[in-house]
């Protein structure tokens, strides 16, 4: 599964792309919001993993709207160090699949990403076997 991460913070993007190449994801990097719109434009990654705060909150939400807009299907992941309850109340809350509190494991996002990439393998071979 394609992944775009996106993350102004150099060290952790290096970071996530290792440890997530490594698990068997490919993974895109972007490290400011026009980057992470022109890549998801043209890699169509089935994922994003976005940090809220890239590098305000207000650009986070912008782009997890404008990744919507490329692709309504696409998987959205949200990285936050503030308060989850927050970001609930956000009308952007309902275009995100899972939020994930920065400074838990690595492995927690690993899980989740894992169990998405196996629902997207599952649909593409239905799919596949449908004739879609």
């Amino acid at each position: 599964m394609r992944i775009l991460l996106a993350d102004d913070d150099r060290d952790q993007l290096t970071v996530r792309s290792m440890l997530l190449e490594r698990s068997g994801f490919e993974t895109l990097e972007a490290m400011d919001r026009n980057s992470a719109v022109e890549i998801a434009a043209a890699q169509r990654p089935e994922c994003a993993v976005i940090d809220l705060r890239f590098p305000t909150e207000e650009i986070g939400l912008r782009l997890i709207r404008e990744l919507k807009e490329i692709d309504s299907n696409m998987h959205l992941f949200v990285l936050t160090g503030g308060d989850p309850d927050l970001f609930a109340r956000r009308p952007e809350r309902k275009l995100v699949d899972q939020v994930i509190v920065k400074g838990s494991s690595f492995s927690n996002l690993l899980h989740r990403l894992r169990t998405l990439a196996a629902e997207v393998s599952h649909k593409r071979a239905k799919a596949s076997r449908s004739g879609i």
